[in-house]
């Protein structure tokens, strides 16, 4: 199963590419969850990471989503340059999908 981030930042959407993570930015959450919608649909789609802020605005659906879905799983990842403190965004992937150091 593959990982693919649905970002309000370009910059996240950009670095995770470079790691080899597909993904798309959204400017708002309407788009955000229309694209999770679509995603829902592609079975290789294990883990869907969306960045704090985008997260913060589409709480309701995020939350209804998991109730109703076990796949993909949606899991929040710090903002790039917002001031997140020492988080690490490969901390959380690794958390997401279950990889313990």
């Amino acid at each position: 199963m593959r990982l693919y981030v649905v970002s309000s930042c370009e910059d996240t959407v950009t670095g995770l590419r470079l790691a080899g993570i597909d993904g798309v930015f959204v400017a708002d959450a309407k788009q955000a969850q229309e694209q999770i919608d679509r995603l829902r649909q592609d079975a290789g789609i294990g883990v869907v990471l969306i960045n704090r802020e985008l997260m913060k605005r589409m709480d309701d659906f995020v939350r209804e989503f998991r109730k109703k879905y076990t796949l993909p799983l949606i899991t929040e990842i710090p903002d790039t340059f917002r001031g997140t403190g020492s988080d690490s965004i490969a901390r959380y992937v690794r958390e997401a999908v279950g990889i313990r150091e």
